[in-house]
């Protein structure tokens, strides 16, 4: 078996995949090994020795002990968008190509988001339970929702994900602000969004939806200072990345009424323990990293990094390289 997995490209799997993107990879002669579901970063070492790339999906952090156990790791396949997991200095310096799929979940968490803002300003979550606990009666008093109609929805970061969020926005009569070092003039004028500070775009929302990527200057963007310049009674949707809320200062915004809920699919630790306070909120809809996580979108994911992997397999450069 060693032998083998010696004369072929080797790629290591650290996390489930949709199996077309395996077979691809298989079908294109590559030799394919696969983390058993809740692998932990020391599987991981012991496996990626042998690897010529890895396809990861962000669940286990890949640091420079892991790049460099492998004397031939030569590309790292991110499953998703976010890189905040991977040594991305250690890569530069090792010369492993990193790439994503960056397009593959547009409209998947696009969805989401718009799901958990629905969720949580119309009480879905606890009524369902309500109904299930033979409360019925709660229907006059605090499952009483809240009309997204007529609302100022501010968006930060309009790039692929929160312009097409922006996008499904525009069909519910709302008026949309949004945040983002760049301009964005041509959505400006197709989609009649606004462009204001962060200051502004915090003081005149009502739900406040963030797309941002996880970086040095985005870590904690939204601590207790800005939670304080929040309209009293809004809503705040995260499918970003968990980082760029400071989670201590959201609960305290929500026990104090500063806020009235926040939908919450990424955390500042994942997976989120059960002594988490947020994890006994009513007003708090907690889901498990799962935004891009369709039937569809796992399948285009998979082939897309399975696509840019065999690539690299061939001596050539893949897609939507990152570093």
């Amino acid at each position: 078996m060693g032998q083998v997995r010696a004369l072929k490209f080797t790629v290591l799997v650290t996390e489930p995949i949709h199996p077309d993107g395996v077979r691809l990879m298989e079908e294109k002669g590559l030799n394919v090994i696969s983390l058993q579901p809740g692998s932990e970063e020391e599987d991981l070492l012991r496996e990626v020795i042998e690897a010529d790339a890895l396809v990861t999906r962000g669940g286990l952090r890949v640091t420079r002990e892991a790049m460099t156990a492998s004397r031939r790791l030569r590309a790292i396949g991110v499953h998703g968008v976010g890189v905040d997991h991977i040594d991305l200095q250690a890569a530069r310096e090792l010369d492993i190509v990193i790439f994503n799929t960056p397009t593959a979940l547009t409209e998947t968490v696009a969805e989401m988001t718009i799901a958990l803002m629905l969720s949580l300003m119309r009480r879905i979550v606890p009524a369902d339970k309500a109904v299930r606990c033979g409360q019925w009666n709660r229907k006059y008093t605090d499952l009483i929702g809240t009309e997204l109609m007529g609302k100022t929805v501010g968006i930060i970061g309009l790039g692929r994900i929160g312009s097409a969020v922006a996008r499904r926005l525009s069909s519910f009569g709302v008026r949309m602000l949004y945040y983002d070092l760049q301009d964005r003039g041509d959505l400006e004028s197709e989609l009649g969004i606004r462009k204001v500070g962060l200051e502004d775009l915090l003081k005149g929302s009502d739900i406040i939806s963030i797309h941002l990527p996880l970086t040095s200057e985005t870590r904690g963007l939204i601590s207790k200072s800005e939670f304080d310049l929040m309209k009293e009674g809004a809503y705040i949707v995260n499918t970003a990345r968990g980082g760029i809320l400071v989670e201590k200062d959201l609960i305290e915004a929500l026990r104090s009424g500063r806020i009235s809920g926040a939908a919450l699919d990424v955390f500042e630790a994942e997976p989120l323990g059960l002594e988490s306070p947020l994890t006994q909120m009513d007003n708090v809809i907690l889901t498990p990293h799962l935004a891009a996580s369709s039937t569809e979108a796992m399948r285009r994911m998979a082939l897309e990094v399975a696509e840019g992997i065999i690539k690299v397999s061939r001596g050539e450069k893949p897609p939507n390289i990152v570093t």
